[in-house]
């Protein structure tokens, strides 16, 4: 991985963890149906975000560089 991947590793760890804060918030505000608001509200956000995350780690990926060559 090079420098621009992992960077963009990092900031879908980041966008992760703030939309697991925003699924709990949701959460938060429908106690009788804490678990059903949560996946909702999470994963409604969190697919979209590893999807973008997967396009742009192989945008971002070096095109000289063999696949299977480490650095």
């Amino acid at each position: 991985m090079n420098s621009r991947q992992i960077l963009t590793v990092i900031a879908v760890d980041v966008c992760i963890l703030a939309e697991l804060c925003i699924g709990m918030h949701a959460a938060s505000l429908d106690p009788e149906n804490f678990s059903a608001a949560f996946c909702k509200s999470f994963f409604t956000l969190l697919l979209p975000t590893l999807a973008a995350g997967l396009i742009l780690s192989r945008l971002v990926r070096d095109k000289n560089r063999p696949q299977g060559e480490t650095a």
